[in-house]
């Protein structure tokens, strides 16, 4: 896998991206067969740190070029679709290059907007741009965190019918903030509360905060009869081993659980792919000396996927000797609650049968992949011995 020269030192952007391209695409293409218009709004655009005029690096470059491409595939299968793409930025020099490469870009059919200002001053425009009918996918992935990943900050937008988030949790800056009586204010309107996480281990820690950021943009949703859910993507530092921030991601559909944690899985290869070089790169730096040989075993080494013993115990703490249908809704719930991979979830249950710990009633034969199909929705059942 080549990694673009323009992401050297930021590697953490390029899984970032990673994950925006890959996950857009399956949002936009299975939105698109059903609505007419779609909008995307990024409320902190940039650009940043691009590294070329035609800001191919950038998440304002990568949405557009998805964009046009959903919006082609869709057309080829007879479903035309309306999108259009609002991009937000305080910093006079970044909008004045935003502004002049989205004039650039304006041929074809995708309806684009540049909006200088504060994303805090600017929320009530950004609702009346978008309207209230379409759907709405917003991505808020800003450098700093005040007046801008706050619950009161984004609770007008969360408060928009049928629309999806994508929002930066800047883990380490508040890892060491939340503890600060100081910061007491801020920290309650990002939790809902000053979080007690004296005693926790940082893997207990880190959880504990993440699920009461998560949980506090839920309990702000408004009512509807479709619940609101969140999973997320870990972005580690390059060289270090901890996280620098998370991606967390809003839905009120299980499905876009499902196809979120899917487009995950994809990126943690690339996560894992990117750190392992970065590491490299780092020691060839201090060393002076070029790792002859490939760096598979360092990816395996990096690798800090779940135990499945643990996943197992989980599958058995859910069946029952009693029939129980497990769907897609089951499937979302399972992934909100633990984090894991569907493959995850897939593999253990195989496991479990070729044990004959557990059976899938409606399956035929034994499948050597996807042993349960939740999208059909499947009767489990735990096997006593």
């Amino acid at each position: 896998m080549e990694i673009p020269a323009s992401y050297k030192g930021r590697e953490q952007a390029f899984v970032k991206h990673t994950l925006l391209k890959s996950y857009l695409e399956r949002l936009f293409m299975i939105v698109g067969q059903h609505e007419k218009v779609i909008t995307y709004v990024d409320c902190f655009a940039g650009p940043w740190q691009e590294s070329s005029a035609d800001l191919r690096d950038t998440s304002i470059a990568i949405s557009l070029d998805i964009i046009g491409k959903c919006q082609e595939g869709l057309r080829k299968i007879n479903h035309k679709v309306k999108f259009r793409a609002l991009y937000v930025e305080k910093d006079e020099s970044a909008f004045k290059k935003l502004e002049a490469y989205l004039h650039d870009r304006a041929k074809g059919e995708i309806e684009t907007k540049p909006m200088r200002g504060e994303f805090i001053d600017l929320r009530a425009d950004i609702l009346s741009w978008c309207g209230a009918r379409d759907f709405a996918f917003f991505f808020i992935d800003p450098k700093g965190w005040k007046q801008a990943v706050e619950i009161p900050t984004l609770f007008p937008l969360l408060q928009r019918p049928y629309s999806e988030f994508l929002i930066n949790f800047m883990y380490d800056f508040l890892l060491r903030t939340h503890t600060q009586e100081e910061r007491a204010e801020d920290i309650t309107a990002i939790f809902g509360e000053v979080p007690d996480t004296q005693g926790m281990s940082p893997k207990e820690r880190e959880a504990f905060l993440l699920k009461k950021y998560r949980d506090h943009l839920k309990s702000v949703q408004p009512p509807s009869k479709d619940k609101p859910r969140s999973a997320y993507v870990a972005v580690l530092d390059p060289v270090k081993d901890r996280t620098k921030y998370h991606l967390v991601y809003l839905t009120r559909h299980a499905l876009g659980i499902k196809v979120f944690m899917e487009a995950s899985e994809k990126v943690d290869i690339v996560q894992r792919t990117v750190r392992t070089r970065a590491k490299q790169d780092r020691r060839l730096e201090m060393t002076g000396q070029f790792e002859i040989f490939g760096s598979q075993e360092d990816i395996t080494a990096d690798d800090d996927r779940i135990d499945l013993e643990e996943v197992k115990k989980y599958w058995l703490t859910h069946l029952s000797p009693t029939p129980k249908q497990f769907d897609i809704m089951t499937l979302a719930d399972m992934l909100e609650e633990t984090g894991w991979f569907i493959s995850d979830l897939q593999d253990a249950f195989r496991e479990l049968e070729n044990e004959g710990r557990a059976k899938n009633l409606d399956a035929t034969r034994r499948r050597p992949v996807n042993v349960v199909n939740f999208e059909k929705g499947e009767k489990l059942v735990r096997v006593l011995s």
